[in-house]
């Protein structure tokens, strides 16, 4: 047995450019007494998270200027699967030597292509 839609009534359908905010919501740029009477010292620090032992050991060499890559305008998606472990390792990577990941990719690439002598 197959139902019908529901109908649509016009209050239901949303119209562009007419929503306004609810009758209770403050505005832009008002302050609300509730939070203007907290002292900015009681409010508690969202928590740090700890840097494992290894890349808090680890010392960040001084990187020199690193030629500028190359824009290229046609770049194109690169899906595979790794595990959740190296992941976490070469995302940590890149970010204590303030690299993106593509460009450590790439870097990684470059040496092992030298290595080999390709």
């Amino acid at each position: 047995m197959k139902s019908k839609p529901a109908e649509l009534s016009s209050g239901l359908v949303a119209v562009k450019g007419t929503a306004t905010p609810s009758a209770d919501m403050p505005g832009r740029g008002v302050v609300v007494p509730a939070l203007a009477a907290v002292p900015p010292a009681a409010v508690p620090a969202a928590p740090r998270r700890a840097v494992p032992p290894r890349v808090a050991a680890a010392k960040s060499p001084v990187r020199e200027a690193a030629p500028e890559p190359e824009k290229e305008p046609n770049l194109t998606p690169l899906n595979f699967r790794i595990p959740a472990s190296f992941r976490r390792e070469f995302r940590t990577y890149a970010a204590t030597h303030d690299l993106k990941l593509n460009e450590l990719l790439r870097l990684c690439f470059e040496g092992y292509r030298k290595q080999n002598r390709d």
